[in-house]
């Protein structure tokens, strides 16, 4: 794996989702080291002197494909005092990254499907690997992706560009708030998870990639032991 690199790099773009949920665009000052589908960055918003200690810093998983190093992109929900100062950056403001970290690796791996389990932002590092030019999987793929409100499936273009390249991909939505179209009302569930192992009818075990709250992470893992998976079979990218 790479050794990480300290870069300094310029906000290029920033979309607003929500007045609390914004997506960052960020241009190091050198190509980026190569990163995984599924891995971190720090990022720190005061300057950098290497004769002193990295500043103040969060992580964020890299919604970016990982062909694409010269743009880094990330997307933040207001939940602190570091994200909340966040919001105030404007495009041309500079910011510290040092990357890649983690082992939360989102990969095909076998012929058993891969379950893919967002909430929320959580949905940052499988849209790295949905989103990537490469990106395969003989096995089939399911993503569930909840959300409080219909505005909130900020990639849902992502995730619709990879069903029509994946070989066997589907993906729904859970909204709980006035579900729309082809949106299923109500929170993510781990019943509904262990659905769509098993209608995805592959030979092999599911492997269940879990992202999201703290909250969630905890009750899909207890509701996935419970249902007998294996811990082996399930990978959580803790957050706060």
């Amino acid at each position: 794996m790479p050794q990480p690199a300290k870069l300094r790099a310029k906000v290029t773009q920033i979309v607003v989702h929500a007045p609390s949920v914004r997506s960052f665009v960020l241009a190091p000052e050198r190509p980026a080291p190569r990163f995984r589908p599924g891995q971190f960055l720090h990022l720190a918003l005061d300057p950098y002197d290497p004769a002193q200690h990295w500043p103040e810093s969060r992580v964020f998983s890299i919604a970016s494909p990982p062909e694409d190093r010269e743009s880094l992109r990330i997307t933040v929900s207001a939940v602190g005092d570091f994200t909340q100062r966040m919001m105030r950056l404007g495009e041309g403001d500079e910011v510290w990254v040092k990357l890649p970290y983690g082992d939360f690796i989102i990969e095909s791996q076998g012929s058993g499907p891969l379950i893919l389990v967002a909430g929320g932002t959580g949905i940052t590092p499988f849209v790295s690997f949905l989103a990537s030019a490469g990106a395969s999987a003989s096995a089939p793929v399911r993503v569930l992706y909840g959300v409080r409100r219909s505005d909130l499936l900020i990639y849902r273009a992502v995730l619709d560009a990879a069903a029509t390249r994946f070989r066997d991909l589907r993906w729904q939505a859970f909204v709980e708030e006035d579900a729309g179209a082809g949106e299923r009302a109500g929170r993510l569930s781990v019943e509904a998870a262990l659905a769509e192992a098993r209608d995805a009818g592959a030979p092999g075990p599911a492997v269940f990639h879990l992202s999201g709250p703290p909250q969630m992470l905890r009750l899909f893992q207890s509701g996935l032991a419970a249902a007998g998976v294996p811990p082996a079979r399930v990978r959580a990218d803790a957050w706060d």
